[in-house]
């Protein structure tokens, strides 16, 4: 039977709809306090059954329950290997445990932070970037798609040519 191999996996799926959101809703202001900007969301873009509740989520847990059960619910997905979507799964689920945060938010927090895991965990705890850098806003990204060595130039200046890298190869994976 032929499937839509078009369709993404479930936390694609997820991590697409909380960027669609974070491009309709970033604005100019200052995005360091995300957690009252994005609390009144409560949870919103959450899939159907996902739960943080009766799943291992520390780290150093071996066993993937989620992984099974996606690659069993999406058996043709064209998305990322299922272990490291699994993992990705797991990591979201910690950091929602750890900092009392929903889906939405912790979402949120990896967007500004390109998918960083280390960058994403210290922004939770403190606000701030573990390089001192300034997080990505939606204008940033938009500013980043421009073909203006002038507006390249200015966006290295405010993240460093590596972060500025680091962001064009996320935003375009």
């Amino acid at each position: 039977e032929p499937r839509r191999t078009a369709e993404p996996a479930e936390s694609g799926g997820l991590f697409e709809a909380a960027n669609r959101e974070f491009e309709s809703t970033e604005s100019g202001s200052d995005t360091s306090d995300i957690s009252e900007e994005l609390t009144t969301r409560d949870g919103e873009g959450k899939a159907p059954g996902e739960t943080a509740s009766g799943l291992k989520t520390r780290p150093e847990d071996s066993a993937l329950p989620d992984t099974q059960l996606q690659s069993e619910e999406r058996p043709t997905s064209t998305c990322s290997s299922s272990s490291v979507v699994g993992e990705v799964v797991k990591t979201m689920q910690h950091f929602m445990e750890k900092f009392s945060m929903d889906l939405f938010t912790v979402t949120q927090a990896f967007l500004k932070n390109t998918g960083e895991v280390e960058t994403t965990l210290y922004f939770l705890q403190t606000g701030q970037r573990l390089d001192g850098y300034p997080v990505w806003s939606r204008e940033d990204d938009l500013e980043l798609q421009k073909d203006d060595e002038r507006v390249r130039n200015r966006l290295i200046a405010k993240f460093g040519a590596e972060n500025v890298a680091r962001r064009v190869a996320f935003r375009k994976s």
